[in-house]
């Protein structure tokens, strides 16, 4: 095969699924938020999805021959891509990235590994764990990309009835590999909680992350505005509650028309058209600096991504760290795939507040003020920090890490089109 812009990389590299346990460090330092990540190329993302979109459609398609593929990781600092297969890397695959490689131009790389176990493979061990464990008995759930293992977080003390009284991380671990049939990387991580404009009075046409009042929720957020057959709707958190949404100054916006099925994701039916945009500014901005939408796409491990939320605002330099897990939340609701992201560099920086459930992550800039591809709907956050002062639009709760559904089910199984 050519070696241009595609580099295909067979040689058996041996990785070892290691126990990895989440730092409490909050670091004391100012708030800080950027307008986009910050490439080489601003378009490298866009680039390394165009290559390596394909390959995953194809495996989404069930061909018997695409069977072997366990995940991808997107480095888009270093224009570069990694996607991980157990066997023989079909022909297909070499054909789909050598053709989109040639669309994308030089300085562009894609390099595949040979992986111990398939996508298919770990979502049996997972199905095989999640039916002999408890619930309580972890937290979150989901393959790791590079296929050597499956991912556990789980919380100490009700982690013990799984390990009899041992709740380290290598005890964890282990009983949890015997019961999965695989290797486990497991960490420790609590409960993801539900985090249940000018954002604050946002009217027809209606942008994603604005905020949002039930009379169960004081404080939610909303994503994007779109339609489900011939009604115009917007997308939030189903947990903020059914019945009738108001803005935050009280404005009726319209009623809960549905629920996903396992995600989390509810449709308000819109008193009103949807904007197709989002707020970009501060919490506090009363200018209404907003941007466009232009699509749905899917999200890979290592993807940059930005999140809108009526308490906190415009943040970006997130990074993806998983995708396609399971989990519960603190109200009980099961929700089915979520992607998790953090502060790129790991920094356990302040990503997500209570009150920015609902609001959207997005992906993918254009340019400094470029419109952005839809990539999920906000619908939990874990692991607790300090909120930096003046952050959030009232006194809240911040957490490092932010759990989205992604667009994907919210596409298929909720009949969602984006405007």
């Amino acid at each position: 095969m050519r070696r241009s812009s595609l580099v295909l990389s067979l040689a058996l590299t041996t990785v070892v699924a290691s126990a990895l346990m989440a730092a409490d460090v909050v670091k004391d330092e100012p708030y800080l938020s950027v307008t986009l990540p910050v490439l080489r190329d601003p378009k490298a993302q866009q680039l390394l999805h165009h290559m390596t979109d394909p390959v995953q459609e194809w495996v989404e398609s069930r061909d018997p021959a695409a069977a072997g593929y366990a995940g991808t990781v997107i480095d888009a600092a270093n224009q570069h891509a990694d996607i991980y297969w157990k066997g023989e890397t079909p022909a297909q695959v070499r054909s789909l990235l050598d053709a989109n490689a040639a669309d994308v131009g030089p300085g562009y790389t894609v390099d595949v590994h040979p992986s111990p176990y398939s996508r298919a493979e770990m979502r049996a061990a997972i199905d095989r764990f999640t039916a002999a464990v408890a619930r309580d008995a972890w937290t979150s759930i989901g393959p790791q990309e590079d296929g050597t293992a499956i991912a556990i977080t789980y919380a100490p003390a009700p982690a013990k009835q799984l390990t009899g009284g041992d709740a380290t991380v290598q005890a964890y671990s282990s009983r949890a590999a015997e019961i999965a049939g695989m290797p486990v990387s497991a960490g420790v991580e609590e409960t993801p909680v539900a985090l249940s404009g000018n954002r604050h009075s946002d009217s027809a046409p209606y942008y994603a992350g604005a905020e949002v009042n039930t009379g169960k929720a004081s404080f939610c957020s909303t994503a994007f505005s779109g339609w489900k057959g011939g009604t115009k709707v917007v997308l939030t958190a189903a947990h903020c509650g059914g019945g009738r949404y108001y803005n935050g100054t009280g404005s009726y916006i319209g009623d809960l028309a549905a629920v996903g099925n396992g995600l989390d994701v509810g449709m308000i039916a819109v008193n009103g058209n949807g904007g197709g945009r989002f707020y970009d500014g501060s919490w506090s901005d009363n200018g209404g600096s907003s941007r466009h939408t232009y699509g749905a796409g899917r999200n890979n491990v290592g993807d940059l991504i930005c999140l809108s939320g009526a308490q906190s605002g415009w943040r970006c330099d997130v990074q993806v760290k998983r995708v396609d897990v399971e989990t519960t939340n603190d109200e009980g609701t099961k929700i089915k795939p979520v992607d998790i992201a953090e502060s790129k560099g790991g920094d356990r920086r302040a990503v997500a507040a209570k009150g920015d459930s609902g609001g959207p992550a997005l992906a993918n800039p254009s340019g400094p003020n470029g419109d952005m591809e839809a990539r999920g709907v906000i619908v939990a956050a874990r692991s607790e920090v300090a909120c930096p002062p003046g952050s959030t639009a009232h006194q809240t709760t911040c957490y490092a890490q932010v759990l989205y559904v992604p667009m994907t089910p919210v596409v298929n199984q909720m009949g969602f089109s984006i405007s």
